[in-house]
């Protein structure tokens, strides 16, 4: 009889957890900026590594990294660092959400700085990285820096000014990649006066982004208020797919712990408990109010800059991408097809298929809130622009909002959508 006590047991033990293939896209991505002087992710762990741009000693380069466990936050800076940035805690708190797994686009130039995602050198080493990698939420943490490294530090006028004008530049120089590639952006929102607010706010509309930002008592907002909020609810979003088609509001989020701070006495003086939020804030951006007793923070507005304002609430924004990739893709397969009303017909029957699962669901209905949405093609032989047309209504629900839209598939061309 073979004793069972002989046999031999191997036993790995492991720092990270294991990460999904490179192949997979990844859901959630923080792009930042690094000193050139800091340690090469995917040089110390090559098993993280996505992807990486070609460079020589000392020259500029991005690294895509996939990193999954809190032993890893040592390699990215910290709000403490000579050049203060949220990527380490940016990281420590979609962790604390539940996800699994972030990927960081990093950059290093010696001409850039943490806040510098704006400046033009940055946008084109990440820009190539945001085309290959759609349909992911893109969180910006260090835009509108240099970040205080406590909610009390003074900031001067002129460089709050600054700031600002930070971050209205990269809402437009990225606005346009974001659209292209079915994503979406979200940063920490800026605190203008208030005799700014509102001119603010208008200048940040028309991009697929949006601005966070806490709320709360003055003690939790002294424990929390310098992390970053958008990695907050861009965790939560990352880690529970059912919020793709429901509203996030309500939701607790676990953000892990803050610093320790000591209650000041004011309050018992007659001085306010909690900081109050201008109501252009809530119907404008993504609030998260924090628990004055843990370390948890719940979702209490999640609009986006999207036009027509007030319309485009995070679900709602996130499900029309879903629906106009699955339109894109099964366009693309007609690229090359003749101009004929069969293939008309057949381009139609295929984009009914990719809209079934949305109707199914209950997200997506016809033009007047029943039935199936409406679509009908038709082709268009024109001698100098000939064509497959698509022309589809409907409604998205639960938000109840009318879409209608123009599929064309131009003959070797890639497929366009517009709104009609």
């Amino acid at each position: 009889m073979v004793n069972p006590l002989a046999k031999r047991v191997n036993i790995d033990i492991g720092l990270t957890r294991p990460i999904s293939p490179k192949s997979i896209p990844p859901k959630i991505i923080v792009f930042g900026i690094v000193p050139m002087d800091y340690p090469v992710i995917s040089e110390i762990a090559p098993q993280v590594m996505i992807q990486r741009s070609p460079t020589g000693y000392n020259e500029p380069y991005v690294e895509q990294v996939r990193l999954s466990s809190a032993s890893q936050q040592a390699l990215l800076p910290s709000i403490s660092g000579r050049h203060p940035s949220k990527l380490r805690d940016t990281f420590r708190t979609i962790l604390a959400t539940g996800c699994k797994e972030v990927d960081f686009v990093l950059a290093r130039s010696p001409t850039l700085k943490a806040w510098d995602v704006s400046e033009m050198e940055a946008a084109e080493m990440f820009i190539p990285f945001l085309n290959s990698t759609p349909d992911s939420i893109c969180l910006f943490p260090d835009a509108g820096g240099p970040w205080p490294r406590s909610i009390k530090q003074y900031v001067p006028q002129e460089v709050l000014d600054v700031r600002l004008t930070r971050q209205i530049n990269m809402t437009r120089i990225y606005g346009q990649y974001l659209l292209d590639n079915f994503q979406f952006g979200m940063m920490d929102l800026v605190m203008p006066p208030v005799s700014q607010l509102q001119n603010y706010l208008r200048a940040l509309q028309g991009g697929d982004f949006a601005a966070c930002l806490w709320s709360g008592e003055h003690k939790s907002l002294l424990k929390h208020g310098w992390r970053s909020p958008c990695a907050a609810i861009g965790g939560l979003l990352a880690s529970n797919d059912h919020l793709l088609v429901t509203s996030s509001i309500g939701n607790n989020i676990p953000i892990g712990n803050g610093r320790k701070v000591v209650e000041s006495r004011a309050v018992l003086l007659g001085a306010p408990k909690e900081v109050p939020v201008n109501p252009d804030i809530d119907d404008n951006c993504v609030v998260l109010r924090l628990d004055p007793e843990s370390d948890i923070a719940q979702v209490h507005s999640e609009m986006t800059f999207r036009r027509p304002m007030f319309q485009w609430p995070i679900p709602a924004l996130r499900t029309m991408k879903k629906i106009h990739m699955a339109l894109t893709r099964a366009a693309e397969l007609f690229v090359f097809r003749p101009v004929q009303q069969p293939e008309a017909i057949a381009l139609q029957t295929s984009i009914e298929s990719v809209l079934d699962p949305f109707y199914k669901a209950g997200v997506l209905v016809g033009p007047d809130g029943t039935s199936k949405p409406r679509v009908s093609g038709t082709a268009i032989p024109s001698r100098t622009k000939p064509m497959l047309s698509v022309d589809l209504s409907a409604q998205v629900k639960p938000w109840c909002q009318s879409i209608s839209l123009k599929v064309m598939v131009k003959s070797g061309s890639q497929p366009q959508i517009i709104e009609v």
